[in-house]
């Protein structure tokens, strides 16, 4: 009994959440000078700790003591990121891994397992690389994908109980329906689903069930390039047919979207089709200077706020963008994520076209 109650007490040390002290140290090249910020990768912390670089020998260190382990991130003056590090118990070091071409966390579990899944990863990516350069098939480059998810989700079982799968199962998060997110959040220990990183998950999937087909639209106030708050509900009422746009200047994909909005706008804006557009953009004058090069002439905020977080794309759900919701003139959600012509072809069909 006595070597059974010992056991349980070094689990609980291994696993609780309470209590991380961290130590991490490590060096960088000397043209790096100032300091260095260990930053919460989630944005919901903040600055967690300050490093000096030495300027003769480029070392520094962190320490200190937080509530739960975390994915956390290095970075310079500039912001720049530096390293991603699992914040968790032990000693940590940081130094430049020459496959990687990269500076790289290790010393504690999940940092030394993250290495060897992610060099795991970069071969595979390398091969599918590879084989598209040579004209692979179908069958080759779908074999490819799926031993990528399967080396994802083994990962995941087996690193269940720690930060690093909750990592890995955030980072597949967007791949999966919102039954199956819900399934899979399940498999994690209680412990696991109480931290930051997995809570997130359990909000989005609320928010996701909020703003289902048939719910209604959910109120966005947020600057528009004149700097003046616009109200999404200035836009919905009697005969408006309003497309919210969830994007940014930095995402291709969105940008790819922009020309069939335009053509769609320049179509149906006088039948009643309104664009609300949210850009996740971080720098301001980038963002305008876009706008008026591409003549987005419809209503455009930008959702970001000064912690660089985005609280519409938060309340509605949004894991990626582009993300649209076309509102109907009553506010219910009537369509999501249309693309390409899609949003032209709804719209026929909502106005009997």
């Amino acid at each position: 009994m006595k070597r059974l109650m010992i056991a349980l007490l070094a689990i609980v040390a291994l696993c609780g959440c309470k209590g991380v002290n961290y130590n991490i140290s490590g060096t960088v090249t000397q043209d790096m000078v100032g300091e260095l910020y260990l930053m919460s990768a989630l944005g919901n912390e903040g600055t967690l700790a300050t490093a000096q670089i030495d300027p003769e020998t480029g070392a520094f260190s962190f320490e200190g003591t937080l509530d739960e382990p975390m994915l956390a991130m290095i970075t310079d003056d500039n912001e720049s990121p530096l390293a991603s590090v699992f914040v968790e118990r032990g000693k940590i070091k940081v130094g430049f891994d020459g496959e990687s071409n990269s500076y790289i966390a290790s010393g504690t579990p999940a940092n030394d397992n993250f290495n060897e899944i992610n060099s795991k990863m970069r071969d595979i990516q390398m091969r599918f690389h590879t084989l598209m350069q040579n004209g692979g098939s179908e069958e080759e480059q779908q074999a490819l994908i799926e031993e990528y998810n399967a080396l994802t989700s083994n990962a995941i079982k087996e690193n269940i109980d720690n930060i690093l799968g909750a990592y890995l199962f955030r980072m597949i998060s967007s791949q999966l329906s919102i039954n199956e997110l819900r399934e899979r959040l399940e498999e994690f220990p209680a412990s696991m689903r109480n931290t930051s990183m997995l809570k997130g998950i359990e909000e989005l999937i609320a928010a996701q069930e909020k703003t289902a087909i048939g719910a209604s639209y959910i109120e966005i106030v947020a600057p528009n390039t004149n700097d003046q708050e616009v109200a999404l509900s200035s836009l919905v009422g009697e005969g408006k047919w309003v497309l919210i746009d969830f994007w940014a200047t930095w995402c291709g994909p969105c940008r790819g979207e922009i020309p069939y909005l335009i053509e769609a706008y320049k179509k149906y804006a006088d039948k009643g089709f309104e664009i609300y557009g949210v850009s996740l953009d971080n720098n301001a004058d980038e963002w305008k200077s876009y706008i008026e090069d591409k003549g987005m002439t419809w209503v455009n905020v930008l959702g970001v706020n000064g912690d660089k977080d985005c609280p519409s794309a938060n309340q509605y759900g949004v894991r990626s963008i582009p993300t649209n919701f076309l509102i109907s003139p009553e506010g219910k959600i009537v369509a999501k994520n249309l693309r390409g012509h899609s949003v032209e072809e709804k719209l026929a069909e909502l106005l009997g076209e």
